[in-house]
């Protein structure tokens, strides 16, 4: 029996229609030999072959364009250099070619330290140069100073050429000795940074003296890379942006670098570097007194007897 407060409800049970798809996408996947796996959703081909070719092609621009830059810094600065030298050669060449009369009585260190590079610099302007193939008297009171000049090959040959009075000597030819000292036939010296043959050229034609040795300094700038390793006590011929030459010694043992650096940031323009440091270290002062540490005595009682390999650079005040 119904009771009379119930209602009836009546449902719609119309079937609904269902909204979702009757279609899955489909994605295609498609594995390599290598094992990986590529694909995207509307089916399209992703293979690891296609990003390996396009991986390749961008790194081979990469590459190509480093190259680019590398050659155009390279020729920029060999171009540069190349200018400096030839010019330097030009200047050179007139100062030798001018007569010199030298009026310094002797030289006398300035010491300074640099960069924590301690060194002794010496003045050469007014004194007399010359290649001499005989250890000098250091009795002889024009003797100012005396240093190595070339290297040489353990044959006896010079590593690079030499030019004594206008005679070339043998050497061996060897790369990375672009800096060069010349001297003139009247005693004036000059340094120079160039790979041509110019001042070597005048210096057979003049009876003049010439070398090769490695740069420290062009133009102020260190040189790209160094071939000497190690410390030991460096030596070096500088010229100041006036064209006035110092002889400069480390005092401690130093890196290549740090000694060019340190010649660099005290205000040297052009240096060229001179072998045997401070073994060499005699010189006569204004007054006429001599100094030489014990290293130097004993290289002058070694060679007493001994004929040198390659000559040294000597310096003289004139005959007073």
């Amino acid at each position: 029996m119904k009771n009379d407060n119930e209602r009836i409800i009546e449902v719609d049970e119309d079937t609904m229609p269902d909204s979702r798809p009757t279609e899955v996408p489909q994605i295609s996947i498609e594995r390599e030999s290598s094992g990986s796996l590529h694909g995207n959703e509307d089916g399209t081909m992703i293979t690891g072959k296609n990003g390996k070719k396009l991986l390749v092609i961008v790194i081979a621009i990469l590459c190509l364009l480093g190259l680019v830059i590398l050659f155009l810094y390279l020729h920029f600065h060999s171009s540069v250099e190349a200018d400096y030298g030839r010019n330097m050669n030009g200047d050179n060449i007139s100062v030798l070619s001018i007569s010199y009369t030298p009026n310094s009585k002797g030289t006398s260190p300035m010491t300074d330290s640099v960069l924590g590079v301690a060194m002794d610099m010496y003045p050469l302007d007014g004194l007399t140069a010359s290649l001499e193939r005989e250890f000098p008297d250091t009795a002889d009171r024009s003797l100012v100073m005396f240093m190595r000049s070339a290297d040489y090959h353990p044959d006896g040959r010079s590593l690079g050429p030499v030019v004594v009075d206008g005679v070339g000597y043998e050497n061996k030819a060897t790369d990375g000795r672009d800096g060069y000292v010349a001297v003139s036939q009247a005693g004036r010296a000059v340094i120079g940074i160039s790979s041509d043959d110019d001042v070597e050229k005048w210096a057979k034609e003049n009876n003049g003296d010439f070398f090769r040795q490695m740069v420290l300094l062009v133009d102020g700038e260190l040189p790209r890379d160094f071939i000497l390793r190690g410390k030991v006590e460096r030596a070096a011929i500088a010229s100041t942006v006036e064209g006035n030459l110092y002889y400069i010694v480390s005092r401690n043992k130093e890196s290549m670098y740090d000694f060019a650096d340190a010649l660099r940031e005290y205000g040297f323009v052009d240096a060229v570097y001179m072998t045997g440091g401070n073994a060499y270290s005699f010189y006569r002062d204004s007054d006429g007194n001599s100094h030489a540490n014990s290293a130097t005595l004993d290289k002058i009682k070694k060679y007493e007897s001994r004929s040198l390999s390659q000559p040294l650079l000597v310096f003289r005040r004139p005959n007073s």
